[in-house]
């Protein structure tokens, strides 16, 4: 089972994430919302935005019930961009767009995956709260994906590197923060 069920089966058996809302067209749906479609498009190559490029997925979102409420079905699942105009893209119609990684072997291939994650967060003008959760339980060629000054000095986006392993038998847990402390130290 993967990181992005686990999360989204432990939020959903809260009332709060599993509770449906009405929308404009009579429909129901809840606020959590798995593989969400970002309103930009990227290139993930080489991170940028590109018209050319492809709509990416934020591995989580959670709806505003406001937004659910006052559109029509079709528009709150986010499959057909045309629905949206220039005012959606700065609306805060997500509650929070959320990110995972679970890191089994560490690479660059890894930390290039995380810095794409970083990146759509960091343009997701639409989500008030845009969190990067990154969990190994290795250290065996460990890389500070979080090097980046832009990824570390950035108050925006709430990142989290959590490394469970063992060391002369002994499990030891690590746990890094961008920024520092927001986690309430």
């Amino acid at each position: 089972m993967s990181m992005i069920s686990i999360s989204y089966h432990s939020f959903y058996r809260q009332k709060e994430f599993s509770k449906l809302y009405q929308t404009s067209d009579g429909r129901r749906t809840n606020i959590l919302h798995p593989e969400y479609p970002t309103l930009k498009k990227f290139l993930k190559k080489d991170p940028r935005l590109d018209e050319k490029g492809v709509r990416a997925r934020y591995d989580m979102a959670i709806l505003n019930p406001e937004f659910i409420e006052n559109n029509e079905f079709e528009k709150i699942r986010c499959r057909d961009i045309s629905r949206f105009d220039a005012a959606d893209y700065r609306a805060k119609n997500l509650i929070a767009a959320l990110e995972f990684k679970f890191v089994i072997v560490h690479g660059e291939s890894v930390k290039h995956e995380i810095y794409y994650d970083y990146f759509k967060l960091k343009l997701a003008e639409e989500a008030n709260l845009r969190c990067m959760l990154v969990f190994t339980n290795t250290d065996d060629g460990e890389i500070n994906y979080f090097k980046e000054p832009e990824m570390q000095t950035d108050k925006i986006i709430k990142k989290v590197y959590v490394a469970v392993f063992r060391l002369d038998g002994k499990k030891i847990k690590k746990e890094i923060q961008y920024p520092r402390g927001w986690l309430g130290e």
